[in-house]
């Protein structure tokens, strides 16, 4: 899989937020439901969106395979 910077970035920020004791699966589903509900920070197209969910649990599913 080829990783850019942006994919290293969420990456990081999930790894943090799970070192730090957050539910990240849960967060994930709230970010997904934002993403698919047009909250503040969903500034892509309608089809766009899939692509950027699949990235988010693309993130959560390397996130957790780290020794966190």
């Amino acid at each position: 899989m080829n990783r850019d910077a942006t994919e290293q970035a969420l990456e990081a920020f999930i790894s943090e937020a799970k070192k730090a004791g957050l539910d990240i699966e849960e967060y994930a589903k709230r970010a997904q439901t934002g993403i698919t509900g047009n909250a503040v920070y969903s500034w892509i197209s309608v089809s766009e969106k899939p692509k950027v969910i699949k990235a988010l649990n693309r993130a959560i599913d390397e996130v957790s395979k780290l020794d966190i």
